[in-house]
Parts: structure tokens; C-alpha cells; sequence
């Protein structure tokens, strides 16, 4: 199947052969769906805490969170490409019209009609040139391309998300650091972030940086440590054409595409911190909510801190005795299924003392996450299941719909039932009881990764997602999910929800 010349391609891109041939085999097969056996919800899966709950979670983490190294790790590579789809599907039709035309039917468009009303009041307004928008297509255009705002090509945090008045408009670049100030602030008062970027857009977050983080330590008397790094090239992954052979370039090279945001978790695998509090790049809010946001964030890191401590207290006991009373062990295991929602394997009634041993410390030593949930008014995102693995194993996953098989009668019913979705609202802990960083690529589940069809030159192919990084990237850590206020999820998924009331600074 690979020639030579393929070969060395693959080898210089650091890609293991092995990695391809199971990537070709997964395009044969196709990914099994997930095997969700119910959905996790409220008591079920899903913890909701009290208001009295929530201020003990805040404290601990105010306590305690500032002597820990945090970083606030933000995926931000994505073009805002989808986010202007409507735009551009205007801009198709208007530039085939006359300037009277293209008035009459942005009139006959409500969704057109009402960005060009709201237009003055869109955070980017003042940096449009007002001699180029003649016509309906030349403002949209200017929006879009270059010369003019480029917004369609470039990514999300560098857009203007909020306006407080005509000289101060904020990118959601520069929200994420502002919010981040609020709580991951460490004891020796030090900030630190790192973003995901694309190659071609690292000269612009690092202009957009130097803009803005004087200011804010000024403002705050913080010292902001910023990093980026890119997607890595041998998180690529093989395109096939339909017949699921290589697909080739016109130079008969073999085509790679980046492996999808899943392949993030090897850069998450590169931070030495003992907390990272994870969200996607356009969920932001203004200053007027930053602290209702901050607060849940501070429970959620409360939330981990104290399960961490007790995973970890558990873990030491394990290690250092050889023979472990049963009722201690029992203890164990009523908090790994109280607190933790594990549910407990069908053997466990007969398993030794010696086998219980082995199973609570291969089910606590491992990475921890504790993710935020909202209750599900019609947003889009994956939701929390129980779900069971090809092993048997049955343990709380976040399952995006494409991952299910719809067309199982029973699958759906369960998917209907579900109440709650995912934001993307995580605090991770990356290092095991010892001090020592876990390696995240073994906690890895790779039956759940993703295929979709692409085209190219006019040619179809298949493209292979890994698995998400708060989904199968994910699999295999001990994982908890908390019921947050829907008003710590105000995403932008399109350049309209800039206008929706959570947006209005």
C-alpha cells in the first residue's frame, strides 16, 4: 500500500506507521457508537449542590487553589469561518446584484434585514471605514476580507466580542485573560495561560498580547506568564478516497489533515501544572457576569481539590500497607460510587481482598476532571452518559450525538431523556498521588474518534477526527459532573449571537 517515498513522508511528519495502518483499519470499519447505558441526571450521574454547598467549594478553593500551579488553557485555532456563514451566503447573492437591488432584498432577508440595523451597535462597527460600504456587499465584504477586518478568516479570539464604549471593545482574547485574573491568580500573584493557535495566526495573538496584558497587570498587579503552542504534526491523520485507499496530492504525496481538537490532549500533556481549568475560546461573557463565572470556576476547583485529596490520602493507604482491613476497603469503594458516581462492577461481591485492592487503585490512580454541566435549553453540546466500554466497564463520559447511534430505538429514547450538556467548563488534575505527571495519552479510549467526508480538487475523501479532547481523550479519568448556572455558558457560534442580551456589555 506504501511505497518508499510514502514511507519517508510519514517518518518525517513523526508519524508511527502502526498509527496509519490503524487509522486505514477504523476507515474499513468504521467507530463503534458509544454504548450509553442511561444518562447521567441530577442524583445520577450529575451532582447538584446547595447554595451553603457551593460557598464551602468557593472557600476551599480560595484557600488552597493559589498554592497550586494553575494554568487556564484555552483551544483557540479555529477560524471564525462558520461563525459568518450566513454572511457569506449573502455576499454569493448580492454581488450579483445592483446597489437599489441588493437594498430591496437585504429588506426581504430578516436575518440580514436585523444585522444591518444592529450594525452601529456590533463591537467591531468603529473599525469599518465607512467610504467602503456603499453597497450592502461592499459592508460585508469589508467585514469578511482583506483589505478591510479579514473576520472571516481569522480565529475567534482575535474578533471584537464586546463593546463597553467606542474605545474600549474587547476581543474574547482579551475576556478570557481579564476572567482568568479573577481566580487562577497563585500565591506569588502570577497568571499564567496558554492557547492553542494556528501557525498562521501566532503574529496576531502575540500583537493582540502585547496590546493588551500591560494594561491588565497594571490594573491588576499581576505578572501574566502567556505560552502557545500548535497543533503537533504527527496528530495528523491519513485521508482515504471512498474505496478507503491513501488518498493522493496531484504530486502523488499522501494527504494528511489536522486530527481535530482531540488532538489538543497532547499539548495538554505538555504543561507541568497541578490544575488546568479548561473552556472553549468563544464562551466568554462581559465584566457585568465575569464574577457570577469566576464563582462557579472557583467551585469546580474546590470540587477537585478536596476529591484529589481524598483520592490521594485513599491511594497512600493502598500503597503502603500490603494487607488492608475490608472494611476499610469497603469505605473506599462506597466513596468512589457516592461521590464520584462509579458504579461498582456485578463481581465485586466475590472478588478477595487482594482483587478489591487492585481494582480500587486502577480505578483512583488517575487523572481527575470535574466538568461543569447545564441544564439543556437547546444548545448544542455533548452530553453526560453513562457509557460502557468494549471491556465492560461502565464509567460517566461526555458523548457528542454523532457518536450515537441514532437509529437504535433505545439509544434514542436515552438520548431524549437526558437533561443536561457539556459547555466545555473543566478543572483538571494531571499528576498522580506521588507528585509524578501522568501520561495522559495512556487514558486515552481511541474507539471514539470520528470520520466525515471532504472533498478536494473535486475529489471526494474521507477525514479521520481523533477522539474529542473532553470526550475519548478523556475516557479513562475519574470524572465528576456539576450543575452550573446557565449563565456560565454564553457562547458565539455565529456572528448574530454578538447581538443576544449576554453579549451587550
Amino acid at each position: 500500500m506504501f511505497t518508499q517515498k510514502d514511507l519517508q513522508q510519514i517518518s518525517k511528519r513523526g508519524i508511527k506507521i502502526d498509527d496509519i495502518n490503524r487509522q486505514i483499519k477504523y476507515f474499513k470499519s468504521g467507530f463503534p457508537p458509544a454504548d450509553i447505558v442511561m444518562p447521567a441526571t441530577p442524583g445520577k450521574g450529575i451532582i447538584c449542590l446547595t447554595d451553603g454547598d457551593e460557598h464551602h467549594y468557593q472557600e476551599v478553593f480560595r484557600k488552597n487553589g493559589p498554592d497550586f500551579k494553575i494554568t487556564r488553557f484555552i483551544p483557540a485555532s479555529g477560524a471564525a469561518t462558520r461563525m459568518f456563514k450566513s454572511l457569506y451566503g449573502a455576499l454569493e447573492k448580492l454581488e450579483k446584484q445592483h446597489a437599489k437591488e441588493q437594498t430591496k432584498w437585504v429588506g426581504k432577508d430578516p436575518e440580514i434585514k436585523q444585522f444591518f440595523e444592529d450594525l452601529p451597535r456590533y463591537p467591531f462597527f468603529e473599525d469599518l471605514k465607512q467610504e467602503g460600504m456603499n453597497t450592502p456587499a461592499d459592508t460585508i465584504r469589508q467585514v469578511l476580507e482583506k483589505p478591510g477586518l479579514g473576520y472571516g478568516k481569522k480565529p475567534k479570539g482575535l474578533l471584537k466580542f464586546h463593546k463597553y464604549d467606542p474605545a474600549d471593545r474587547r476581543t474574547s482574547f482579551e475576556e478570557h485573560v481579564r476572567e482568568a485574573a479573577i481566580y487562577c491568580r497563585t500565591r506569588d500573584d502570577s497568571l499564567k495561560l496558554h492557547l492553542t493557535v494556528s501557525p498562521d495566526h501566532l503574529d496576531g495573538f502575540q500583537a493582540e498580547a502585547a496590546r493588551i496584558l500591560p494594561k491588565i497587570e497594571k490594573e491588576t498587579g499581576l505578572h501574566i506568564d502567556l505560552s502557545f503552542s500548535f497543533q503537533k504534526p504527527e496528530t495528523d491523520t491519513i485521508a482515504v478516497d471512498p474505496d478507503n485507499e491513501p488518498f493522493r496530492n496531484p504530486d502523488g504525496t499522501l494527504l494528511f489533515r489536522p486530527g481535530g481538537h482531540g488532538a489538543l490532549i497532547r499539548n495538554l500533556d505538555g504543561l507541568n501544572s497541578d490544575l488546568l481549568f479548561i473552556s472553549n475560546i468563544d464562551n466568554v461573557a462581559p465584566d457585568r457576569v465575569k464574577t457570577l463565572r469566576a464563582g462557579y470556576k472557583e467551585v469546580l476547583g474546590g470540587m477537585l481539590l478536596e476529591i484529589r485529596s481524598k483520592v490521594f490520602y485513599f491511594l497512600r493507604q493502598l500503597d503502603a500497607e500490603e494487607r488492608i482491613e475490608k472494611t476499610r476497603l469497603d469505605q473506599m469503594v462506597g466513596f468512589l460510587h457516592e461521590k464520584l458516581g462509579v458504579p461498582i462492577p456485578d463481581q465485586l461481591d466475590h472478588w478477595d481482598a487482594a482483587e478489591l485492592k487492585d481494582w480500587l487503585t486502577g480505578t483512583m490512580n488517575r487523572p481527575i476532571r470535574v466538568c461543569g454541566m447545564v441544564k439543556n435549553e437547546g444548545e448544542p453540546g455533548g452530553g453526560p452518559f453513562y457509557v460502557r466500554s468494549e471491556s465492560g466497564e461502565v464509567s460517566l463520559q461526555i458523548v457528542e450525538t454523532s457518536q450515537i447511534d441514532m437509529t437504535n430505538p433505545e439509544k434514542a429514547a436515552l438520548v431524549k431523556q437526558s437533561t443536561h450538556f457539556n459547555p466545555v467548563d473543566l478543572v483538571c488534575s494531571t499528576r498522580n498521588y506521588l507528585g509524578e505527571k501522568f501520561n495522559l495519552m495512556q487514558h486515552v479510549d481511541p474507539n471514539t474518534g470520528f470520520i466525515s467526508e471532504k472533498s478536494l480538487g473535486g475529489k471526494e475523501l474521507k477525514a479521520l477526527e481523533l477522539p474529542g479532547l473532553w470526550n475519548g481523550a478523556m475516557a479513562h479519568w475519574l470524572t465528576l459532573f456539576v450543575e452550573v448556572s446557565i449563565e456560565t455558558f454564553s457562547p458565539v457560534k455565529t456572528v448574530f449571537d454578538l447581538m443576544r442580551e449576554e453579549h451587550i456589555a
